[in-house]
């Protein structure tokens, strides 16, 4: 996910009473509020944004797909003085954060799916040692500010900024829009407070993560579409093929291991595995017995965690398209695995939304599938890719370990 930087010039809007809408004071366009660069993982170059419609316009690219009826959460931590604007300051956006939005009902509290998402936020932001916070709601029923809705969006905002004041951050803006999509209006909760929204196709982020071969999806049903399972008919010839390749298998780990031990008998698996990758990325499709195949060795715990190995070097793309096309067709519990894998790789590249879709296929196909769960626990909670890409190193030593050298590559193919 890139990283950004917010620059603030001039001051902030005054912090009104915390007593009716318009209560925390927000970010406001240029002149009054942030201007932003960004850099993307691959490089530390900077990438200007120049107000409030830029960095919304940028969020379909921070986050992989166009946010809509949700809340989204951008942690900032000042870095420095902006020095070609007057009292400007620079701040870092850290995580970039969504949950589904459900607006409090008029007159009710709000609810309490929303307040946990909150304490997650809050966790989260303080984990990133952030100061303030920055806000964005999109729902289609946030059109007209005047609208009496919006006195319920700032009790839910109000809500957020308490638990936020709780831990010693600021919710520094908040904005809301009915959808992000080039000259939609943009407004602050409560005051009146408005503005435009850049083209998100002609975002500098958007460009960087399409140079970088991250594609934009259309939105997040496109995303959890990418391991939609295969039709019944599908699924079910792949299952019958898992029951001839089982006992033949096991009787090849049998005979390996009598010859050679048990490392020799997984190494000779993996060997099997990598042989699949590499055939699936010189463009031929596996067949139905070739997924049955893979799907029994990866229940080999030593081969699949050998394999996550994979996800940091320059075949992490064929494999983890390879991982894909095994999580839609395999039956369950056995894709399980498979969309364990496309949720690591994804986690590990910084691609939050597909990792949690990923994730979720697979602890759909099997609740106690461990390491999907585990990956799960560290994505709601927050942690950065860097704190689970131990895991590919382990994947890594774990081959040496059986006498095969994973390839090592900082760019994924």
């Amino acid at each position: 996910m890139p990283v950004a930087e917010l620059s603030t010039a001039g001051r902030f809007i005054p912090r009104r009473p915390r007593n009716g809408p318009g209560s925390r004071f927000p970010l406001g366009p240029m002149g009054h509020g942030p201007s932003m660069t960004t850099s993307t993982p691959s490089s530390s170059h900077p990438l200007r944004l120049t107000d409030v419609g830029d960095v919304i316009a940028a969020l379909p690219a921070l986050m992989g797909f166009p946010p809509t009826r949700s809340i989204v959460v951008m942690c900032l931590t000042p870095t420095g003085d902006a020095p070609t604007r007057p009292n400007g300051k620079v701040a870092s956006i850290g995580a970039v954060m969504r949950h589904d939005l459900v607006l409090p009902r008029p007159g009710e509290p709000v609810p309490e799916l929303m307040r946990a998402a909150f304490r997650r936020f809050c966790a989260v932001c303080a984990r990133e040692g952030a100061e303030s916070v920055v806000a964005v709601l999109v729902d289609d029923d946030l059109i007209d500010r005047h609208d009496p809705v919006i006195a319920d969006v700032c009790r839910l905002v109000d809500d957020f900024a308490d638990r936020l004041d709780a831990v010693g951050i600021d919710l520094a803006g908040v904005y809301a829009l009915p959808e992000i999509s080039g000259g939609a209006t943009w407004f602050v909760p409560g005051q009146d407070i408005t503005g435009s929204v850049a083209d998100p196709g002609s975002s500098v982020v958007a460009a960087a993560r399409v140079f970088e071969g991250s594609p934009i999806r259309g939105s997040r049903t496109e995303l959890a579409a990418l391991l939609a399972p295969y039709p019944p008919a599908v699924r079910q010839e792949v299952a019958r093929c898992i029951d001839e390749v089982v006992e033949t298998r096991d009787r090849e780990y049998e005979r390996c291991a009598r010859e050679g031990g048990g490392e020799r008998a997984d190494r000779l698996e993996l060997e099997t595995v990598l042989a699949h990758i590499e055939t699936y990325a010189a463009g031929t499709d596996p067949s139905a017995s070739d997924i049955a195949e893979l799907a029994v060795l990866l229940a080999n715990r030593t081969v699949r965690d050998a394999a996550m190995g994979l996800a940091t070097g320059p075949l992490a793309r064929p494999a983890e398209r390879l991982w894909t096309e095994l999580a839609r067709a395999l039956p369950d519990p056995e894709r399980a695995d498979a969309a364990a894998l496309v949720g690591f790789g994804a986690y590990v590249r910084g691609d939050g939304p597909l990792a949690g879709v990923a994730l979720a296929a697979a602890l759909e196909s099997d609740p106690r599938h461990r390491l999907s769960d585990l990956l799960d626990q560290a994505l709601q909670a927050g942690l950065r890719p860097e704190s689970i890409r131990g895991l590919a190193e382990t994947g890594h030593e774990i081959a040496a370990r059986l006498g095969l050298e994973l390839p090592r590559g900082d760019e994924p193919s």
